[in-house]
């Protein structure tokens, strides 16, 4: 089955960015100019009813954002309906035995940290995929803003989903929920991402089935920690002619000595 990538509409542009009136200094001069900026909402998940995280995110792809987050936050297994109430994302699904908490947290704070199972996948990839994906870790949010992460999903070797957001976790919840929503197969995608991989980033796309996650930035000791454990190809530091492979690199074909 072919898939159509979901990219930001216009419409959801409008959505996503505001203008504001700044002063800006440039080579001895200083005026008064319009410039763009990212909005920023507080939204509120809710699973079965219970409210389960408090969000503050870009005001657009709020369905996937609920979807993805329950999942990689371990809250959920398969998704049943996810419907909008304003800024409140109601999602139906059937929760994981032992997991539903309340968590409060902004777009760039911690996650549970909770691994819900190691990721079991037969995907290999090549080495010029690493650079493919991340040659698509392009956001026009970005680009008009300059205030905004992306990520992106790949699956058979094709993008298939791209978010943009002024958090890092919500732009991997979006990707994951347009992929949940869309009937992807999680464990044959591979997640690309412009921020660093610190542990909690690890184990969401773990807890989703993904195998491969690939960064322009770093990871940590305890980002490695949890990919080892959890099965996932964590690869970083993504430049033009190299990469590194933090953990389990026999997903990664042609690789010289291996």
């Amino acid at each position: 089955m072919v898939y159509v990538h979901r990219m930001m509409s216009n419409e959801d542009l409008t959505h996503a960015i505001a203008t504001v009136r700044c002063g800006v200094y440039h080579r001895g001069s200083f005026e008064e100019v319009e410039q763009e900026t990212c909005r920023e909402e507080i939204v509120v998940i809710s699973l079965n009813g219970r409210p389960v995280s408090t969000l503050v995110a870009t005001p657009v792809e709020l369905r996937e954002l609920g979807a993805g987050y329950v999942v990689s936050e371990g809250l959920a297994g398969k998704i049943e309906e996810v419907s909008l109430e304003g800024l409140n994302i109601l999602v139906r699904a059937s929760e994981r035995s032992g997991s539903l908490r309340s968590i409060i947290e902004s777009c760039g704070g911690p996650t549970s940290g909770t691994l819900a199972s190691e990721v079991k996948s037969s995907l290999v990839i090549s080495r010029d995929l690493v650079f493919t994906v991340i040659s698509h870790i392009v956001s026009e949010l970005w680009e008009r803003t300059g205030g905004a992460h992306c990520s992106v999903l790949f699956s058979g070797g094709n993008l298939v989903a791209k978010s943009s957001d002024i958090g890092r976790h919500n732009t991997v919840d979006k990707v994951i929920g347009h992929a949940l929503l869309s009937g992807i197969d999680l464990s044959q995608c591979v997640l690309g991402c412009t921020g660093r991989q610190p542990s909690g980033m690890v184990i969401k796309a773990a807890n989703a089935g993904i195998p491969i996650v690939i960064s322009k930035a770093a990871t940590t000791r305890q980002g490695v920690e949890a990919a080892v454990k959890a099965g996932v190809t964590l690869v970083g530091r993504v430049k033009q002619d190299s990469f590194c492979v933090y953990s389990h690199p026999e997903r990664i074909a042609g690789l010289p000595g291996r």
